[in-house]
C-alpha cells in the first residue's frame, strides 16, 4: 500500500507539473520564411490538375498551401498538403481554360514564403460528361431520365417543367455520383410538355439547359378498393395485429407489419435460398401494365422509424397473373428487382435533413420494369430492412399503370 501511495504521489506532481506548461513548437521561431518549391510539375486532369514538386530543406517545414480561383470574379480557393507529401491537387475548375495557381510554403511559426505561381489547363469537367449524356423519353404520367457518370463525381440534376407562360418550374433535385443512372419524373397529363434539365456540379459549376419536349404515356392510378390480401404458401404471418389489408386503407398510422420471429417451415423459395426473407402478396383486382408502386414507411410524430427499424431498404416486387398452388414463383416475372431506398442526407441513424423527412412523407416510388407484361398479382419480398435485418413495416402501398382489364 505504501509503494503505491508513492507512484500516486509521483503521477500528480507530474501531472500538475505539466499542466503549467504551454504548447511549444519543436523549433523556434526564427522570423524567416521557408524556402520555396521547386520543378512544379503540372499533370492536367478533368476538371482539376495535380501539381507535384520539390520541398524545400528547412526543418521547419510544416505545409505548402495552393491559393486558386475557380471563376475569374469568384472568392480564393486554398488547398494544402503535409511536408509529408510532394504533391497536391486543385480541383472544381469549370472550364477547359488556363488558370493560375499560387503555391506557397509555411513553416510551424506560420511563417509564409513568396509565392511560385504556375498556370494549369484542366481537361473537361466531370459535370460537363454528365450533361452530355443526358438522354429523355416519353414515360408514364411524365418522363424518364437517363445519364453517364464516367468519373462519378458529385452532381445534382434539376429537372424543371416549362408552365404556360414559358417559365420553368422545378419538379425535383437529384443527388448522385452512380457511374451510370436513370429517373422518372411523374404526375403530369398526356399533353406535350417541355422539359428543362441543369447540371450543377459541388464547385457551382452549371451547364448549359437541356430541354426535352415530350408527351407523357396515359398513367392511371389502381383503385385500391379492389385490392385484397393473399395469402400463399411462404408468405410472412401477419405481427401485433399489423394485417396486410392496412397497405390499402388509406391510412398512414398504422400498416402491415412481417411477423419478425417467423421462419419458413416450408424452407423458402429457391430464388432466395438461406435468406430468410419475409414476402406478402396482393391481389390488385384488375390486369394492369405497371409502371409503379408507390409505397409509404413507417413514421410518426418523433421520426423513430424513418431510414430505421424495419423500413424497406432493399427489395424485390414480382409480378404475375396467376398463383401457384404450391406458392412458388414459377411464371412470376420481377417487375423491380434489386429496388433501393437511399437516405438524401446520407446522415447517420436517427439524424435528419428536412430533405429527408419531406422525402419520406412523399412517399417512395418503386419504377416498374417497362418491358414487363401486364399482370394482377403483386409480391413483395423484403431482403433488407434499416435495421441490418429482413423483417419490414409499410404504412401504405398503391400501383399505377394502365389497366388493360
Amino acid at each position: 500500500m505504501k509503494n503505491r501511495f508513492i507512484v500516486m504521489s509521483l503521477c500528480s506532481a507530474l501531472l500538475f507539473s505539466c499542466q503549467e506548461d504551454t504548447v511549444r513548437s519543436l523549433v523556434a521561431n526564427d522570423g524567416k520564411a521557408p524556402g520555396l518549391v521547386e520543378n512544379v510539375m503540372v499533370e492536367n486532369l478533368a476538371g482539376s490538375a495535380k501539381l507535384t514538386y520539390n520541398l524545400p530543406s528547412d526543418n521547419d517545414l510544416l505545409y505548402v498551401e495552393a491559393e486558386f480561383k475557380r471563376q475569374s470574379t469568384g472568392e480564393v480557393s486554398r488547398v494544402r498538403s503535409s511536408l509529408f507529401n510532394n504533391n497536391l491537387t486543385v480541383q472544381g475548375f469549370g472550364e477547359e481554360k488556363e488558370y493560375e495557381v499560387s503555391l506557397f510554403t509555411v513553416d510551424q511559426s506560420e511563417n509564409r514564403s513568396e509565392s511560385v505561381t504556375t498556370i494549369i489547363n484542366p481537361e473537361k469537367a466531370p459535370y460537363k460528361y454528365v450533361a452530355e449524356s443526358l438522354r429523355a423519353f416519353a414515360d408514364f404520367g411524365g418522363i424518364h431520365i437517363y445519364w453517364e457518370n464516367p468519373y462519378e463525381s458529385n452532381v445534382s440534376i434539376e429537372i424543371s417543367a416549362i408552365n404556360e407562360f414559358g417559365v420553368p418550374e422545378v419538379v425535383t433535385v437529384l443527388y448522385t455520383s452512380e457511374i451510370k443512372d436513370d429517373f422518372a419524373v411523374r404526375g403530369f397529363d398526356t399533353t406535350e410538355r417541355t422539359f428543362q434539365i441543369i447540371v450543377k456540379d459541388r464547385y457551382d459549376n452549371i451547364a448549359e439547359a437541356e430541354m426535352f419536349t415530350v408527351s407523357p404515356l396515359f398513367e392511371e392510378y389502381l383503385d385500391k378498393v379492389n385490392y385484397k390480401a393473399i395469402v400463399q404458401p411462404h408468405d410472412t404471418p401477419e405481427g401485433f395485429g399489423w394485417v396486410l389489408s392496412r397497405l390499402y386503407d388509406g391510412l398512414l398510422n398504422k400498416g402491415y407489419l412481417s411477423l419478425a420471429t417467423w421462419t419458413d417451415p416450408l424452407g423458402g423459395l429457391p430464388e432466395y435460398e438461406g435468406q430468410n426473407v419475409p414476402m406478402f402478396t396482393l391481389d390488385l383486382g384488375v390486369k394492369a401494365k405497371i409502371s409503379r408502386i408507390k409505397w409509404f414507411q413507417r413514421q410518426n410524430s418523433g421520426n423513430d422509424y424513418i431510414y430505421a427499424n424495419g423500413n424497406p431498404k432493399n427489395f424485390d416486387i414480382w409480378g404475375s397473373n396467376k398463383l401457384n398452388p404450391d406458392g412458388s414463383l414459377d411464371g412470376w416475372v420481377k417487375i423491380v428487382e434489386n429496388g433501393e431506398i437511399i437516405k438524401p442526407s446520407g446522415l447517420p441513424l436517427g439524424t435528419f435533413t428536412t430533405e429527408d423527412l419531406e422525402a419520406a412523407a412523399l412517399g417512395h416510388d418503386a419504377t416498374a420494369d417497362a418491358s414487363a407484361e401486364p399482370i394482377r398479382y403483386i409480391r413483395w419480398v423484403n431482403k433488407l430492412n434499416w435495421a441490418g435485418t429482413t423483417f419490414m413495416h409499410i404504412m401504405e402501398l398503391e400501383a399505377y399503370g394502365q389497366i388493360v382489364e
